[in-house]
């Protein structure tokens, strides 16, 4: 059971809770960005629900997010709730079994041949440009 603090939103946070935020923050959440220069971008941390910025650019919508950051975990923090840990991350091998009709395989060992590179090397820099 979490203990609520009902706290006066213009007062300062206590040191010890803006330090525990600042430590938190640098922890390695990752960060989905979505959007586009006509729209503008959204940027969330999927570990922290709720915890979102925006902005015209990228780089205003990352700033919108460290600022909201520090909100939602001050928020959390003041409110003795639990801060979630950074999802794990998946170590990979860079290496990747494809099955395919044979007909896509010959063509593909066809384009490596007249562009004069590996089958892996094209089969990279086609997936490359299409993600």
């Amino acid at each position: 059971m979490s203990s609520k603090v009902t706290l006066d939103p213009a007062a300062p946070v206590p040191a010890e809770i803006a330090a525990q935020v600042e430590a938190i923050k640098k922890r390695p959440y990752r960060k989905v960005i979505t959007g586009d220069a006509d729209e503008g971008y959204g940027v969330e941390i999927p570990d922290l629900p709720g915890c979102v910025g925006g902005g015209d650019t990228v780089e205003e919508a990352l700033a919108m997010l460290d600022d909201a950051m520090t909100g939602w975990l001050e928020s959390m923090l003041l409110a003795g709730e639990p801060i979630p840990e950074p999802s794990t991350t998946h170590e990979y091998s860079g290496k990747v079994l494809i099955r395919m009709p044979k007909s896509l395989h010959r063509r593909l060992m066809e384009r490596a041949q007249d562009e004069g590179v590996s089958a892996n090397q094209l089969a990279v820099a086609i997936l490359a440009k299409a993600l």
